[in-house]
């Protein structure tokens, strides 16, 4: 089936993107060094607005000690709420959705940027990358306040008038290194088999869903990031994905992402396999994930964007 680039997409929520074109996030370091924002950051994105049916806010960090870089925009406690506003407003005036990415850096976090802090992680494994720190692993009652933070700062952003959020599950991050066979090597509830492994994401989409409940937003667009494969070993491979978006497809997910630099990009595990992860993505979705909405982003060739549905 064809789709058109100017055609409306409804999502599972209700609301409608006007189009299919959206602003993916795209980190700026623009923000205040306590994680408000910035004049500036309100002018990039209000420059933007006029056009795509939605502009997806950088990531977010959801707790103050959970950053992984520098000038990062924050939704960790209240007093970023009227900032939030502004930026909201500024994207909606010019007649696109305003959705925001959170995150917790976990592991991808530093002592430097956190306040001294030891990263957080589903376990104590170290990052494959230069100056990487060992990470603490998460207590279970940690881990139920980590979820709750999520839930805080999606509330902080209906609060502000944003229009969604965008769960950041991709890019190494905390809620990825949950999943990772790599990053959690936990034999409890939170760990062990990929069943495991995903009650992190679950309970995540879960809260924040019955947040926006409470607070009359059941229109609230909630969008998943994800990376396809790692490279570390053992590391999340494209069926244990494919595992995770068919299991999330079963809750309120709204759209999912790809996070890759190139949608016609292949295996980068398998580097003799020529098939296209969005070509495989098409063939292993269960019914409920065919009926979600998908985003993909990188070299984009419009004579062959026809293949996507």
């Amino acid at each position: 089936m064809t789709k058109q680039i100017f055609e409306a997409v409804n999502l599972k929520n209700g609301q409608t993107f006007e189009n299919r074109l959206v602003m993916a996030p795209m980190t700026t370091q623009c923000s205040f060094h306590d994680g408000s924002v910035t004049d500036e950051l309100i002018k990039y994105y209000a420059t933007r607005a006029d056009g795509p049916a939605a502009v997806i806010v950088e990531s977010t960090f959801i707790d103050n000690y959970g950053r992984a870089f520098e000038g990062a925009l924050g939704a960790d406690s209240d007093d970023k709420i009227p900032g939030l506003r502004k930026l909201a407003s500024a994207i909606k005036e010019k007649g696109s959705k305003a959705l925001i990415q959170l995150y917790h850096a976990g592991r991808m976090g530093s002592p430097e940027l956190n306040m001294g802090r030891q990263p957080i992680s589903a376990s104590n494994i170290k990052a494959l990358r230069d100056n990487a720190v060992e990470p603490r692993t998460l207590e279970i009652d940690e881990i139920e306040a980590q979820i709750e933070l999520f839930a805080d700062a999606s509330r902080r952003a209906m609060e502000a008038g944003f229009d969604g959020v965008e769960l950041h599950g991709a890019n190494t991050y905390l809620l990825q290194q949950f999943f990772s066979p790599h990053s959690n090597r936990r034999e409890d509830e939170w760990g062990g088999s990929r069943e495991s492994r995903t009650t992190f994401a679950e309970r995540v989409v879960e809260k924040v869903k019955e947040t926006a409940e409470e607070y009359g937003k059941s229109d609230f667009i909630i969008g998943y990031r994800f990376s396809p494969e790692e490279l570390e070993e053992p590391g999340i491979n494209f069926d244990d994905t494919m595992y995770l978006l068919n299991t999330l497809a079963e809750y309120p997910i709204d759209y999912f992402h790809f996070s890759i630099n190139n949608w016609q990009r292949t295996s980068i595990i398998d580097t003799d396999d020529e098939e296209l992860l969005i070509d495989k993505y098409l063939r292993a979705r269960n019914s409920s994930l065919k009926a979600i909405p998908i985003m993909g982003q990188g070299v984009l060739n419009l004579r062959k964007m026809h293949k996507m549905h």
